[in-house]
């Protein structure tokens, strides 16, 4: 792999840290802070323009810009590696830096009447969330577990403050305080795993840790109690990020206490920087010596999928509904996981790119659906309060419709797609058993996803659920972010094609495609 040591290998993690710091300055400067948000957007926006001018679509009026970076040659297809082996500039993790970028860009837009009505510091809310897809976008990039390490801790430590956030709220504080104090002790356990991997290879860098296992396969070692631990010690920091099952039970009182911008990004960019941090590190590290964790995975798999769905039934807050929907879609994407690594083919963490992305579309549309019914009327995010919101307040009821089918998987949604290209994966990994759990615990989710549905269509109005007539100017960003998050999961339903074409040419660097 060619060598690059410049800043034009984490020149979009450059821009984004950049621009947090810029809207930390401006935050001194700016009496109107509706100007933050916007500062913040365009820093998210310059971040991904960089990451797919990366990619290989720069025009010829860009090439004073190669000089300034280093020289590199945009385009490449060839992994770049720089930072004495430390960082990995590939399709990958560009695929990465734009969907946390777009992730980002919907937050903001999603928070700022969030923070207006409720008379939040603007300022150091945008620049801790810029910071946090700065860690998010290390941890892509990330090869080397001390660089992935220090990245996974830049993307926490931010987000248990954003957690409390609304400090005069009791729920907001608590769920900070259980989220630090789970956080701590996974990124403690996460911590000593890298470091067993380190005195069990004596390597830190990807390629040396799988040269260092192989050997030991070689010797017969692969199996030694001393990897296995290091190993059970690495998924539950994994497990405890994505809300897996076991690790899952901070995940919805922490989703339904933090303000609802976060929980919306917690949701889908946190776990979105999880699972393509970890899944490179797997799939990178492990090597040939995979097979042995793979049954392990799938155990994981299979209980985060049947418990995360099970309890989403009885489930009456829609952000504790949308809670364990997330800790079972995360049983779905781990799936992606097993999948590439039992076959050694791109279709399974293709398929999780392609799912994140979707994904990603049909949370954020939901979460911001019920901000935008709390900021025109009285909404405890009961199941109940959503009685009678298709005669009261339509659009909303409509696009949140969309995003309910959509989750569900229903054709020709961008869920059902998501759902289709996974499940396939695992099943040309010969692990038809495991992709027909899936479909089942799938169509148990149909159930709680649809009788949102229910309630808006077919249930009367509660008493006191009149609406204002006039929408705030700063209510523009949700509807915005709203529209985009639907338009998105109708257009890629509609022509999947584009997207997955992406997410399949990332992956021809990562294991070898």
């Amino acid at each position: 792999m060619p060598l690059n040591n410049t800043v034009s290998v984490i020149l979009p993690g450059v821009v984004v840290a950049v621009a947090a710091i810029v809207v930390f300055l401006a935050d001194l400067f700016l009496k109107r802070k509706g100007g933050l948000a916007w500062i913040a957007v365009a820093g998210l926006l310059c971040g991904a323009a960089v990451a797919i001018g990366q990619w290989g679509q720069w025009t010829a009026g860009f090439a004073v810009w190669r000089v300034f970076t280093g020289g590199l040659t945009f385009g490449r297809r060839e992994a770049v590696v720089g930072f004495a082996g430390m960082i990995g500039h590939d399709r990958y993790a560009l695929y990465a830096v734009v969907l946390f970028c777009a992730i980002g860009v919907l937050a903001v837009l999603l928070s700022d009447a969030y923070l207006a009505r409720r008379q939040a510091a603007r300022g150091e809310f945008y620049g801790l969330l810029l910071l946090i897809v700065t860690g998010m976008i290390g941890m892509a990039i990330s090869t080397d577990i001390i660089a992935f390490f220090v990245s996974f801790e830049l993307m926490s430590l931010p987000t248990y403050i954003l957690a409390g956030y609304i400090w005069r709220d009791e729920k907001s504080t608590e769920a900070s305080l259980k989220y630090f104090v789970t956080g701590a002790f996974s990124s403690a356990i996460l911590a000593f795993g890298l470091a067993l991997l380190y005195a069990a290879t004596g390597a830190t860098t990807y390629s040396g840790i799988a040269a260092g296992l192989a050997g030991l396969q070689l010797n017969g070692l692969a199996a030694d109690g001393f990897l296995v631990v290091a190993f059970v010690l690495v998924v539950t920091g994994f497990g405890f990020k994505v809300s897996a099952v076991p690790f899952h039970s901070w995940a919805p009182d922490v989703y339904e206490g933090a303000p609802t911008p976060v929980t919306a990004f917690m949701a889908t960019g946190v776990k979105a920087a999880a699972f393509l941090g970890f899944a490179k590190l797997f799939l990178m590290a492990a090597g040939a010596d995979w097979t042995h964790w793979g049954h392990i995975m799938i155990i994981l798999a299979i209980l985060t999928m049947v418990v995360g769905n099970v309890l989403a039934l009885p489930q009456r807050n829609l952000k504790r509904m949308l809670a364990y929907s997330s800790i079972a879609h995360a049983g779905y994407l781990t799936l992606g996981i097993i999948a590439a690594g039992k076959s050694g083919d791109t279709l399974g963490v293709s398929a999780i790119l392609f799912y994140l992305a979707a994904y990603a579309l049909m949370n954020l549309g939901a979460f911001g659906v019920l901000i935008w019914i709390r900021a025109r009327r009285e909404y405890d995010y009961s199941l109940e309060g959503l009685a009678g919101l298709g005669r009261t307040l339509p659009w909303p009821a409509i696009l949140m419709a969309l995003f309910m089918v959509s989750l569900t998987g229903i054709p020709p949604t961008v869920g059902f797609w998501g759902k289709f290209y996974l499940f396939t994966a695992v099943i040309q990994a010969d692990l038809t058993w495991l992709a027909i759990i899936a479909v089942v615990m799938s169509a148990v989710s149909a159930y709680y996803y649809l009788r949102v549905v229910w309630y808006m269509y077919f249930r009367e109005a509660p008493e006191g659920a009149e609406v204002t007539e006039e929408v705030e100017s700063s209510q523009v960003g949700v509807i915005t972010a709203v529209t985009v998050a639907a338009l998105g999961v109708v257009l890629v339903g509609l022509f999947p094609g584009p997207l997955l074409d992406a997410a399949e040419g990332a992956l021809r660097l990562l294991i070898g495609g």
